[in-house]
């Protein structure tokens, strides 16, 4: 299956200025500070080397090649083997779809084009990269569906489902998949963040019934590969809630703005959110959401 996705940024005009002075924006943009000056050097190193791929990349946009292109995002000082590492690539666990109803067409005519993304719905980031491959995805589709049945925006705690539901298959920090949570939420219910808050370590399990403030009677899934099925899915998103879908995340560290459409492969190791769909210059793509904030893609 290739799902075409679509971001939109501003393609950085990298050569119009010195890999030092990126450098110096780019820590400061992003905070970072290191441990010495070897370190420091190994990053700058690995930086210039992914200033060069996206020169080398964005002249085959702008030659018309390649229909999206790169940028300096959060990542740019990581290498390729540490960002795939950072999204849990060798789990060996796959989400299990057991336990999951199957999505049922709504037998509305599809619109053209469908954008979700000014229709309210708060968007957080990963607090840290520890965090699961897909708890960003999880918490939006829960928190989404509390406030369609309350007309409420709650803060759920992700401390509360790495903490305890590790019996459902998930790893705490070391990864899990949405299935598994949703069924934890399901036989149990879960707390505010308040409640319970983010600590960004593994925990033991304190989660108090008498706090839970929402449960699930279950879930639904699309099943792989049936783009209609998504299509009809993402149109209805006010009425079936926010969608999450699985993806292979390798080649997304510097991604900056187009149609993505590279081969994806079923190594899933990241989840996003699928908040519409569209055209552009005859090629078809779906709009996503992703978890890595404002700063990645286009207000992410």
């Amino acid at each position: 299956m290739k799902f075409l996705v679509i971001f939109a940024s501003v393609v950085l005009a990298i050569s119009a200025t010195t890999d030092q002075e990126l450098w110096l924006q780019f820590q400061k943009t992003y905070g970072r500070e290191y441990r010495n000056l070897r370190e420091a050097q190994v990053r700058f190193t690995i930086f210039q080397q992914n200033l060069r791929k996206i020169e080398e990349h964005n002249a085959k946009y702008e030659a018309g090649e390649k229909s999206y292109y790169l940028g300096v995002t959060r990542f740019a000082d990581k290498s390729e083997e540490e960002f795939r590492a950072m999204l849990n690539y060798s789990k060996a666990a796959k989400p299990t779809l057991e336990g999951a109803r199957t999505y049922k067409l709504s037998g509305k005519q599809a619109a053209s084009e469908v954008n979700w993304v000014t229709q309210g719905g708060r968007f957080r980031g990963q607090k840290s990269r520890r965090l699961w491959i897909l708890l960003g995805l999880l918490y939006r589709v829960l928190e989404g569906q509390y406030a369609i049945s309350t007309g409420n925006l709650v803060s759920l705690s992700e401390q509360n489902l790495m903490d305890c539901s590790t019996s459902y298959g998930n790893g705490g920090c070391d990864g899990g998949y949405m299935t598994a949570g949703y069924l934890y939420v399901q036989d149990n219910g879960i707390e505010r963040e308040s409640d319970y808050p983010y600590t960004a370590v593994n925990g033991y399990c304190s989660f108090q019934s008498l706090k839970s403030v929402m449960t699930i009677s279950g879930f639904t899934a699309i099943q792989s590969g049936d783009e209609n099925a998504l299509l009809d899915a993402v149109e209805n998103i006010t009425t079936v809630g926010p969608i999450s879908i699985g993806v292979n995340a390798d080649n997304y560290p510097l991604y900056a703005g187009g149609v993505y459409d590279e081969s994806c492969t079923d190594e899933l190791n990241h989840g996003v959110l699928a908040v519409g769909y569209g055209e552009e210059n005859g090629t078809p793509y779906w709009l996503v959401k992703n978890s890595w904030g404002a700063e990645w893609g286009e207000n992410g």
